[in-house]
């Protein structure tokens, strides 16, 4: 129970810092933005990362299906010239 709490505290303070340095980077690029600017910049952040997730999923799942669809499906080609050997009736008719 020891090491989850303190696998916890580690992980509180790398996001902690992860967020500090994205809010630092962001008063670098903007000053300090407004409630409006900071709710714009969120809501475009959630819809790049909507798009790019969505884009994903349409991929990964047309890329199963084109894999699927040639196993099933045999690559048709021209033979060429083909010889076919005549074998002689089995059946005689006797008269």
């Amino acid at each position: 129970m020891i090491k989850m709490n303190k696998l916890r505290l580690k992980i509180k303070e790398r996001l902690s810092g992860m967020m500090d340095w994205m809010e630092c980077g962001l008063r670098r690029l903007y000053g300090r933005p407004s409630l409006m600017k900071q709710f714009i910049i969120i809501l475009i952040y959630g819809f790049v990362l909507s798009a790019l997730s969505i884009y994903t999923i349409v991929t990964s799942i047309y890329k199963m299906g084109k894999a699927d669809a040639q196993k099933e499906f045999m690559e048709i080609r021209h033979a060429g010239h083909l010889e076919l050997h005549h074998r002689g009736d089995s059946i005689t008719i006797d008269n």
